[in-house]
């Protein structure tokens, strides 16, 4: 497959060394393409307008562009204000960086970089739990399609921020969300106001767009949300593991499990348990009910109607995954 011809069917993997992508070959998954080697990964994002051109953002170097699938990167010119770089956001014309210590900048087509300051002012107060001396970093960040667009900004250790101006202004989410150690959003797609929160200590849905929340955690001993996710046709993914990774030093690692609801949160079945890596990222797969999960441990599993099954395998730890071209 040419990298540039813009159909999002590519994995692109961001690990804890380098980049990664692989194509569908005679029903395996080979990779065609490593770089940035050198660099640990913490998120990865593709244009929504072009499968092509994709961010990666890295531990203490910022970011790193290609325009064509991988073929060539390039440092982002001008990189972000603050290097140690967390968590990205793809939006039409538009790249949000979200940095360690605690700042959102919006960089759109043509423009450099904005802080929208009032993720900073709004994350004031929080430390990073296993470093308590650290300050609160910005985890995760998440849109809304709803009218108006509203963002989600995960900070760990800070809880979640709102906005619904397009990042000038951002007020704290509370009702109901008593774990501030928020590692993952998903506003739902599909079904009409629901957003999932997967926490240090649990998970959370909200049926109000994120205004209010109740503690969802499935039944059972694991309560690390690790990561969360919704396919085509709206069924939604949860990775949930057993205790915290520093924890994951026993012969079962993490002991993950990986649950799907089909009703936007209300009923939640195991479909893979005993994992050794923490399910860490995930991505909608290639079809209406599929969906990519990739773990600590460096496997890659695809789960679609025919069953789940390990795709790739023997990578660095997987912080981030996307279909892009």
């Amino acid at each position: 497959m040419n990298p540039i011809d813009g159909k999002a069917a590519a994995l692109h993997i961001a690990t804890y060394s380098g980049w990664y992508r692989f194509v569908e070959q005679h029903g395996q998954w080979t990779q065609t393409n490593k770089a940035l080697s050198f660099w640990k990964m913490t998120s990865l994002q593709v244009d929504p307008a072009d499968a092509g051109h994709i961010y990666v953002a890295t531990e203490h170097s910022g970011l790193f562009v290609t325009h064509n699938g991988g073929a060539e990167w390039q440092r982002a010119k001008p990189n972000v204000p603050r290097l140690t770089t967390n968590a990205l956001l793809a939006l039409p014309g538009t790249i949000l960086a979200g940095t360690w210590p605690a700042a959102l900048y919006r960089m759109q087509t043509g423009s450099g970089w904005q802080e929208l300051e009032g993720v900073r002012l709004g994350a004031t107060g929080g430390s990073f739990p296993p470093s308590p001396e650290l300050s609160a970093r910005v985890r995760y960040l998440a849109a809304d399609d709803e009218t108006p667009r509203r963002l989600f900004a995960a900070i760990e250790v800070g809880g979640m921020l709102v906005s619904d101006d397009d990042g000038a202004r951002w007020t704290q989410v509370s009702e109901g969300l008593d774990d501030a150690d928020v590692h993952q959003i998903l506003p739902s797609s599909r079904h009409e106001g629901v957003v999932i929160a997967v926490c240090g200590e649990g998970i959370y849905r909200s049926v109000d767009r994120g205004d209010h929340w109740q503690k969802i955690t499935p039944t059972g001993a694991r309560t690390f949300g690790s990561s969360v996710s919704e396919d085509a046709s709206g069924t939604i993914y949860l990775g949930i593991a057993l205790d915290r990774p520093n924890t994951w030093l026993r012969d079962e690692r993490a002991n993950a499990a990986l649950f799907v609801s089909k009703d936007g949160g209300l009923r939640w079945d195991a479909v893979i348990e005993g994992v050794e890596g923490g399910i860490m990222a995930m991505c909608p797969g290639i079809g209406a009910n599929a969906i990519f999960a990739s773990t600590s441990e460096g496997d890659v599993l695809s789960l679609d109607a025919s069953g789940a099954r390990k795709i790739i395998s023997g990578l660095p730890a997987i912080s981030a995954i996307a279909l892009g071209a």
